[in-house]
């Protein structure tokens, strides 16, 4: 019984790390107000998934300790949504572009995306979540 559980939390936390995010490149300074592009990226499945859908936000992080796993914590919402990314040619895997604005906050931040998808034949509930830090500037 032990195996099954441990093999089932593997499956799970694989599967759950399934996307990442291109750009902006991490250790980028981002400005406050500017617009960007998040480029949300997830590798190939040869199983069945039905994408549910995908939340966005960025976090201030204090000196003092790092920020929260984005599963966790987004503070600042940017995008909530669907999630239909795309091969596009030049490109390993599918990804799609999310245009949002850099909230008022500086210092350490962190974009952090949640995902929430079914996968398998029997469809299994997986969420997800992937970060990237950066500096945002006044």
């Amino acid at each position: 019984m032990k195996s099954i559980l441990a093999l089932a939390t593997f499956a799970t936390t694989a599967l759950s790390q399934g996307i990442f995010i291109n750009s902006p490149a991490a250790g980028t300074e981002l400005q406050v107000g500017e617009t960007i592009t998040v480029q949300v990226a997830r590798g190939d499945y040869i199983q069945a998934m039905t994408e549910i859908g995908i939340a966005i936000g960025i976090q201030s992080c204090p000196d003092t300790r790092p920020c929260p796993s984005p599963d966790e914590y987004l503070q600042y919402v940017l995008y909530t949504g669907p999630y239909d990314p795309q091969y596009e040619t030049g490109f390993y895997d599918q990804y799609q572009n999310f245009t949002i604005t850099v909230p008022d906050v500086t210092g350490p931040a962190q974009i952090g995306v949640t995902r929430a998808y079914l996968v398998g034949a029997g469809y299994l509930t997986v969420v997800g979540s992937t970060a990237s830090n950066y500096t945002i500037v006044a």
